[in-house]
């Protein structure tokens, strides 16, 4: 038996604030269309230290923002910031959070605050209304997603919904698990929201009268099906689709949550076993010192400035640098392969600066590793790895395939966020050094192997 309960506090910004999951954004938000949102799920196996896992409707947080933001929320609720574990649900139309615990922007202080007081109170109503009993899971499919790197490729389709049930035999919250960007809003889309999620969210929880909380999945390269194919090429890839199309595929969405309700169970959970270590992954570049990482970032500089016909002083240290390069692509008319060459290497760019330049104290940039914290949530028949990565699917089916007698899940964007984690057969694929996720990425090609050894030793260690 555990004792456990969902409850969820607003955390919409209450100004206009710099948006975050597409580079090519040119100024802040213009409104909001739907609420965002911290779920908090506490859990209490009998006899054990309890545990919560919060989520946010955030694109991301860094590794340490996501651990200052747990020491925040730890003094104001008195659990131990071990045990509390935050992920995001990953939206691309909320605010700007990557470094939000260290960002001194004057909106950045008000909003973190925000952030810190909402987990803090939905984490001691959580608490509040927790009850005995137990979790049933049951599971059903869904097509809302696509293989982004190539559209004839496989997606994981599982829907795995959780229901949280009082000892009357009362549904009194669910969770559920699919593995998708929201990402049906685009570029041109100013106004807060949670993407495709939101609708879903909010007409179950009126029809079934409790909290309906999301756990995102391996969405590396997932995305919804309105998007279809990543292509670098394309200039205008990153534009999106209206609201009445999230709507449709929101309906779509409901719809095989409401079978999977009401399908058999697959599962009774009634423990739950953590285990939790630091692990130190291999980087993209290797070793390198202060001097070389900022040497790779002037010879990027200098060539995006001849590019650009701008100076080298121009060029921005940020994802500002997406919308300047494409534009510049539209005005010189390019060609598919010159603007797919543009594009990746701004990726790149970005990338590695925000891991080698911007990473913080998690990055040995000059043993060329980065200590990235992964999290077993072990309640049996389903185990959950937790990872600050967006993780793609091939990761995902390989975690499955070492687990084949459980439920084996990924969880990305868990405890913060690293970047791309391809499986080492990326890599391979013939036009991986075309693709965004393989592009991007700084991690080498036998991280994710590391990572998934790694976690079948703490599974072990959990049992």
């Amino acid at each position: 038996m555990l004792k456990t309960a969902i409850a969820y506090e607003d955390i919409t910004p209450k100004e206009s604030v710099p948006l975050m999951g597409y580079g090519d954004r040119t100024h802040n938000s213009e409104g909001l269309h739907d609420p965002l949102f911290a779920y908090a799920w506490w859990l209490e196996p009998t006899g054990k230290e309890p545990l919560v896992w919060i989520v946010l409707d955030l694109c991301l947080l860094s590794v340490t923002s996501a651990r200052q933001l747990a020491q925040e929320i730890s003094n104001r609720t008195g659990l131990h910031p071990d045990r509390i574990r935050l992920s995001t649900t990953h939206t691309h139309s909320g605010p700007d959070t990557q470094f939000i615990s260290t960002n001194e922007e004057p909106w950045a202080r008000r909003y973190y605050g925000l952030l810190v007081e909402a987990c803090a109170k939905a984490v001691l109503a959580a608490r509040g209304q927790a009850f005995p009993g137990w979790i049933e899971v049951r599971t059903g499919r869904s097509d809302l997603g696509v293989n982004r790197r190539d559209t004839s490729s496989p997606i994981d389709p599982r829907l795995v919904i959780l229901s949280l049930m009082d000892e009357s035999g009362e549904e009194r919250g669910f969770l559920f698990h699919y593995s998708c960007h929201l990402t049906v809003l685009g570029v041109e889309n100013y106004q807060i929201s949670a993407d495709w999620l939101a609708p879903v969210r909010e007409r179950l929880q009126k029809d079934l009268g409790c909290p309906f909380m999301y756990l995102q999945g391996a969405e590396g390269n997932v995305d919804p099906v309105s998007r279809g194919a990543l292509d670098m090429a394309d200039p205008d890839q990153a534009v999106g689709s209206s609201f009445e199309v999230l709507q449709d595929l929101a309906e779509g969405m409901i719809e095989a949550l409401r079978s999977a309700r009401v399908s058999e169970t697959r599962a009774t959970l009634t423990d739950l076993a953590e285990e939790k270590q630091f692990l130190a992954l291999p980087l993209r570049y290797g070793g390198l010192t202060p001097d070389q990482v900022q040497n790779k970032l002037e010879q990027w500089k200098e060539e995006f400035a001849s590019f650009l016909e701008i100076s080298k002083e121009e060029v921005p240290e940020s994802w500002t640098v997406n919308a300047l390069i494409k534009q510049q692509a539209r005005k010189k008319n390019l060609g598919d392969a010159e603007t797919r060459r543009w594009v990746a290497e701004q990726f790149t760019f970005v990338s590695f600066l925000s891991i080698y330049k911007k990473g913080g104290d998690m990055i040995d940039s000059q043993k060329g590793e980065v200590r990235c914290p992964i999290s077993i949530l072990d309640f049996g028949a389903v185990k959950f790895l937790g990872v600050p990565m967006e993780v793609l699917l091939d990761v995902a089916f390989d975690w499955q395939r070492r687990l084949p007698n459980h439920i084996a899940l990924v969880s990305g964007v868990f405890d913060g966020w690293t970047g791309y984690l391809p499986h080492k057969n990326n890599y391979d694929e013939p036009l991986a050094a075309q693709l965004y996720e393989t592009v991007s990425t700084m991690f080498a090609p036998d991280a994710s192997l590391k990572l998934l050894e790694a976690a079948e030793r703490l599974v072990r260690k959990s049992l």
